[in-house]
């Protein structure tokens, strides 16, 4: 979460006479000639006011270059998440009021919804902070910021000048994921899977009489004791294992009504596949991801840690649809150890996610597809509306012919909607690995 603060360039900005200014003058003028010209005293006290004004706008004129600055509190924000938009003025002794407003809001909500904020300058100089949260992940260049400042009277105005926004990604939210099944066939001993082999481990097994080569710290002493022979605690080994998350990202259906805030088949898939990267990389297994279809193909090598979880997030946030290229088998290059698995998020819109799973599935791979279809159909549209019906049909005949074949295909809904299909796979013996 690194902060980033940008300053307004003075090249073309300097202070200017307000409209409101030359009419005031302009108005005391009128009226204190006309008073003197025609001796109307009456209008030497309406244009005496106007007359004190000008003179005092004019000897208290701003010359100082203001320093204005915007600092965002971070530049990978979450989305959903509140942030702080902090715009520092320093405008110099002469300046009393500023204004300001956010013009880039893209997918942002601000407070206030206006994104306009307007005050007094304390000694010249104030900060004024604007909260906003992202509504939606990706990458956007977004808080361009106009900002005014007023002299004495409002007769002078420096600006409007531009603060300059900042390009920043924002992370898809970690859908709500927690499964409470482990990945089947786990290989080493660093996860928290339990495992079918006893070993070192935390989750108890069984007591046994004692062996060479046991730890004595594994001694279970009240059984010693009530038996008068030395007896031992065994555990469950803890495994972890590997996790390669296929995203589709060459589709992103979503409803046909702009005003519809529900979420797209590739948002979806993105919160999807944040959150089971999030919840597998925290339970100490090992996750790659490969983003195949968008404009740009994304592939990071399997690794665990806080870091490899945010070098994943950073990759899900830059995700963007693909145009024209589809999905193509060839750009995977499945690279999982024995015991792996293989998880393909698609909305299957295309039947060519279902037969790199088939193909991966004959070959000995673990393939577990996540349907993100949001299953919603537009209706302003019965053309579109007609041709969506007839190819969820193909879609439900492509679903059960692969089913058939041994590769589960559950819907995502969020936490725990893994978990029959993760029994169904824990339930096989491990399969061989064929390389062909």
């Amino acid at each position: 979460m690194v902060s980033r603060t940008t300053r307004v360039s003075h090249d073309s900005t300097r202070w200017r006479i307000t409209p409101a200014f030359l009419r005031a003058a302009l108005l005391a003028v009128v009226l204190v000639g006309a008073a003197v010209g025609f001796g109307r005293a009456d209008l030497l006290v309406l244009g005496t006011p106007l007359l004190i004004v000008t003179v005092w706008t004019l000897a208290t004129r701003p010359r100082a270059i203001p320093d204005i600055s915007g600092t965002v509190s971070t530049t990978s924000p979450i989305e959903g998440s509140t942030q702080a938009w902090t715009v520092r003025i320093d405008g110099g002794d002469s300046a009393e009021q500023f204004a300001l407003f956010v013009g880039d809001r893209r997918m942002l909500t601000t407070t206030p919804d206006s994104g306009a904020v307007a005050g007094a300058l304390g000694d010249g100089r104030t900060v004024s902070t604007l909260r906003w949260r992202p509504e939606r992940w990706g990458t956007r260049y977004i808080l361009g910021t106009r900002v005014a400042i007023y002299g004495p009277w409002g007769g002078y105005r420096y600006g409007t000048a531009r603060l300059p926004g900042i390009t920043m990604t924002t992370l898809p939210d970690t859908a709500a994921f927690d499964s409470k099944r482990a990945l089947p066939h786990p290989q080493g001993l660093i996860g928290v899977n339990r495992s079918n082999t006893r070993a070192e481990g935390t989750e108890f097994a069984d007591i046994r009489l004692f062996q060479a080569g046991d730890r004595l710290r594994r001694i279970h002493w009240p059984v010693s004791a009530r038996t008068g022979t030395l007896h031992v605690r065994t555990s469950f080994a803890e495994q972890d294992t590997e996790v390669l998350l296929i995203l589709d990202a060459s589709t992103d259906y979503a409803s046909v009504d702009p005003d519809d805030d529900a979420a797209s088949s590739l948002d979806l898939g993105v919160r999807a596949s944040a959150g089971l990267a999030t919840h597998f990389l925290g339970r100490g297994d090992r996750v790659g991801l490969e983003v195949v279809g968008g404009m740009h193909h994304v592939r990071v090598p399997v690794g665990m840690g806080v870091l490899h979880t945010r070098r994943v997030l950073d990759c899900l946030g830059r995700t963007e649809r693909g145009i024209g290229t589809g999905f193509r088998t060839a750009a995977v290059r499945t690279r999982l150890r024995p015991g792996g698995v293989l998880l393909l998020v698609s909305p299957l819109l295309s039947p060519m996610p279902l037969a790199l799973a088939a193909r991966l599935a004959q070959r000995g791979v673990t393939v577990l597809v996540i349907d993100c279809f949001p299953g919603d159909l537009p209706v302003d549209d019965p053309v579109m509306s007609l041709a969506v019906r007839l190819r969820l049909l193909e879609r439900e005949r492509e679903i059960r012919a692969i089913e058939r074949l041994g590769v589960p295909v559950t819907k995502w809904r969020g936490a725990g909607s893994l978990d029959p299909a993760l029994a169904r796979l824990s339930a096989r013996p491990q399969p061989r690995m064929v390389r062909r």
